[in-house]
């Protein structure tokens, strides 16, 4: 009978907590409904309904007809769609290591300024292509990098004759992905001098107590400390160059000829300027894909040399 009241007690607590609880799920319900609403509206449904047109030959305003596979085998065999891929796959190999090695150079050059306004300057002004507006700055460069621009105006003053860049086949990926780099550097920058400041200062002292250089400190302290954040760059990097868009629409619009158009130019062109949208879609999915494969590999290979041990 003594350890009757107690339970009645802690019965009658949970009975008047079940009401408050549900008011806070109710409200917790109301708060995430408007993001879950447009997760939905923006992005699920779209998903699904391109998954369902790709089966399909719908072309935007006429009805669509069930094709099944069709769009998919007709990808495979696309000349101009491989053609495209190779394209974004060079693009990915010039402007992915290009955009860390910089990006982690100018982090660690920013990082060992003396002076806080100093860095707060650069980073500042590193920064600052990544929120301007993409199409300003790319026809900028369009201008920049124009046969008589003030890029080739430069070389000439150095005695370099500057080639065609945006007019020829084999300088216009590498202009992009140069202005590409130029562009997004800053992400890497943020991201690799917030890595910097969290490795411990006492591995640097013992580092200087033991001799080491400042190379082999940078390669045995800081390069493994701040791998994943390495790691993470260059995922990131990787999706965005993969869908490259932008850059080249308004630098070349995929010229000359088809020499820069990439997968998601190709896309763009399939599905508003020849309106196979059931194409269009089959191509995006395949992208999709391959993006995911890339992303599998390079999360599967971290471990030989991302470090998660934190000292």
């Amino acid at each position: 009978m003594q350890n009757a009241a107690p339970l009645v007690t802690l019965t009658a607590r949970k009975r008047r907590a079940s009401p408050m609880r549900r008011q806070e799920t109710l409200m917790a319900a109301l708060l995430i409904l408007p993001s879950t609403l447009g997760i939905l509206a923006f992005a699920v449904l779209p998903i699904a309904a391109s998954l369902g047109i790709s089966l399909t030959d719908w072309g935007g305003l006429s009805k669509p007809n069930f094709v099944g596979l069709q769009n998919y085998a007709t990808a495979l065999q696309d000349p101009r769609a491989t053609s495209a891929l190779s394209h974004t796959l060079i693009y990915v190999l010039l402007a992915v290591p290009t955009g860390v090695i910089i990006s982690l150079t100018l982090a660690v050059w920013i990082n060992n300024l003396k002076s806080g306004w100093l860095r707060t300057v650069f980073r500042t002004v590193y920064y600052l292509p990544m929120v301007t507006i993409g199409v300003a700055v790319a026809l900028l460069w369009q201008v920049l990098l124009a046969p008589q621009g003030l890029v080739n105006l430069i070389l000439g003053w150095l005695g370099v004759h500057g080639p065609n860049w945006l007019g020829s086949p084999a300088w216009v990926l590498p202009a992009v992905a140069v202005f590409s780099v130029w562009q997004g550097s800053g992400q890497g920058i943020i991201l690799f001098l917030a890595s910097l400041a969290s490795v411990p200062k006492e591995l640097y002292e013992a580092s200087q107590l033991d001799g080491a250089r400042p190379f082999e400190t940078f390669r045995f302290i800081t390069l493994p400390m701040i791998s994943p954040t390495i790691f993470l760059v260059m995922v990131l990097s990787v999706i965005g160059a993969l869908q490259v868009f932008e850059a080249v629409l308004v630098l070349s619009n995929g010229g000359p000829g088809d020499s820069s158009t990439t997968v998601a130019l190709y896309i763009y062109k399939t599905a508003f300027t020849f309106f196979k949208m059931g194409y269009a879609s089959a191509l995006a999915w395949l992208l999709a894909i391959i993006l995911i494969a890339l992303m599998m590999v390079q999360w599967r290979n971290q471990n030989k040399w991302v470090n998660y041990d934190q000292v």
